[in-house]
């Protein structure tokens, strides 16, 4: 693949082949950007064309080349066996028909798709990525932003040409920002927004009106969920710098109370699945891990839950939390039907 493709090829077609090198191999990512700088059609198509391969092939599996060819990439020429003629034809096949799917789910919308031009209002169906209990998903959207959408978890994303627009339903997302200063990206939740040009920083929504936003690195401004102002009036911001933190309460009334505080270390290790707690008490930690099981971890009683421990625990298996709690604190572990283990003195 080269910056210049065969004069014989559409638009169209030129995008897909684009889509799937940059899918396959992201070092390929800057020639398909200079490719993409050539129009404001070429953009869309590509953003179209990376959306429907992104959705066929998953990008946490191997190597889609490696698994056609069964080693890695070379400079040799190769004489294309039948089954590899076979597995490009099917993956041609899968693109071309994610594409045309992808593009009647925007047509079924409110509005046709397309990619916002100068001076255009854009009104495309967005992109909906989602997780299950349990499920922590890494996304790479075609800018190159990189999302870890926590466990029971909804984002809807926008990718327009002057900017990039994001919104958590509801659950947790940590955002690794492809820096571009002519498209701000910005997270929306319960109308409180957090917008970045560059940087990384977290999100969580799991109830109305209530809104976590941490920083990692860079700097971003956030503005209040579900705020109360008059129309005309500027929406409050605050802005954050790494290890801080803004909680709102979820009341509109106090909202825009909400003040930057000191992030806790240990935020970001949800994403592993291993998290370690310094003197965190125990109806915090149970909160957590209940959120990546059906089996839900209880405190027999409050002062149960009131207790403070220090441990490194599998979030995402209540089974060993309840057990390394029960030793740490010596508690009893009950198991209450298939779904419940209750911590009892």
């Amino acid at each position: 693949m080269t910056d210049e493709e065969p004069s014989s090829l559409t638009v169209k077609q030129q995008a897909r082949r684009w889509a799937m090198e940059v899918h396959t191999d992201p070092a390929l990512r800057p020639a398909a950007m200079r490719w993409c700088a050539q129009s404001a059609e070429h953009k869309a198509e590509f953003d179209i064309s990376y959306a429907a391969i992104s959705k066929i092939i998953d990008p946490a599996s191997v190597n889609v080349h490696d698994r056609m060819n069964g080693s890695p990439r070379d400079s040799r020429p190769r004489v294309p066996s039948a089954k590899l003629v076979i597995a490009a034809s099917l993956a041609a096949i899968l693109l071309l028909g994610a594409h045309f799917v992808l593009g009647q789910n925007m047509r079924s919308s409110i509005a046709p798709p397309h990619i916002a031009s100068s001076g255009a209002k854009n009104e495309d169906a967005p992109l909906i990525f989602s997780t299950r209990k349990g499920e922590v998903r890494k996304i790479t959207l075609a800018d190159g932003s990189v999302i870890t959408l926590d466990t029971d978890s909804r984002l809807l994303v926008w990718l327009h040409q002057e900017r990039r627009e994001v919104t958590l339903a509801y659950g947790r997302a940590i955002f690794a920002v492809a820096h571009d200063a002519s498209r701000p990206f910005t997270v929306s939740a319960d109308g409180g927004t957090t917008t970045a040009l560059g940087t990384r920083f977290g999100v969580e929504r799991r109830a109305h009106c209530q809104m976590n936003v941490i920083l990692y690195e860079g700097r971003v401004a956030v503005t209040p969920p579900c705020e109360t102002r008059k129309t005309s009036a500027p929406a409050t911001k605050s802005y954050l710098q790494p290890g801080e933190q803004i909680r709102y309460s979820g009341t509109s009334t106090a909202v825009g109370n909400a003040v930057a505080e000191p992030a806790p270390t240990n935020d970001e290790q949800w994403t592993t699945g291993v998290k370690s707690y310094d003197d965190e008490a125990v109806s915090v930690i149970l909160a957590e891990v209940n959120l990546y099981s059906d089996v839900k971890l209880v405190a027999a009683s409050p002062e149960i839950g009131a207790m403070r421990v220090s441990a490194e625990l599998h979030i995402r298996n209540p089974e060993s939390v309840a057990k390394h709690l029960a030793r740490a604190l010596g508690l009893t572990v009950e198991n209450q039907g298939s779904d419940r283990l209750v911590l009892t003195i």
